[in-house]
């Protein structure tokens, strides 16, 4: 895991930590928590985000790359073996190992660039997988907890007020059976 990983992790924490140490309003879970600060941990978080973004985009450019070079290098040797067949097809026993050269050339050329393509493959593969690791370490380790404690929290306060609404609705309830009465007798 890289510094950039580590510092997002840790201000992951120090969110966390903002939240769970935040005043609690009366009568209710809900917190009061500083926002210059959240905002500011934040802030911090997406500028520190972006390298792991930027490493996927560098990956991308230089699967490119690489690719290109090696197309070029191909159309090189094509080129080459081509302007050696034309030189060579006035003999026609030079002209028949001239082409023989010119298919080893291109069988040589094509494998080349295959094989630069597959090892290109891999190496973005690798790099991606273990992104995709390190991505997945963050959701398991921080995300997720914090996803799980937000619903919690928001249950709780669901409960609480729906037991707040039939606290309510009885109160209602009384206080109309008290007023039937006095209705009838006038």
């Amino acid at each position: 895991m890289n510094d950039d990983s580590i510092r997002v992790l840790t201000l992951l924490d120090e969110l966390e930590e903002l939240i769970n140490s935040s005043s609690k309003m009366p009568f209710s879970e809900k917190g009061i928590i500083d926002v210059e600060m959240a905002q500011k941990i934040i802030e911090d978080i997406r500028m520190n985000l972006p390298r792991d973004i930027q490493q996927a985009n560098w990956v991308s450019r230089e699967k490119d790359r690489i690719l290109n070079d090696a197309k070029g290098e191909y159309n090189k040797v094509i080129m080459s073996a081509k302007d050696q067949a034309e030189y060579l097809v006035n003999n026609d026993v030079i002209k028949k190992e001239a082409q023989k050269r010119a298919d080893a050339l291109l069988s040589e050329a094509e494998n080349h660039a295959n094989y630069m393509k597959l090892r290109t493959y891999e190496y973005i593969d690798k790099l991606l997988y273990d992104m995709q690791n390190d991505i997945s370490s963050v959701g398991t380790s921080y995300i997720q907890p914090m996803n799980d404690y937000f619903s919690e929290m928001l249950s709780n306060i669901n409960v609480k007020v729906n037991q707040n609404r039939q606290e309510m609705k009885s109160l209602a309830e009384r206080v109309q059976i008290t007023e039937v009465p006095a209705e009838t007798e006038e």
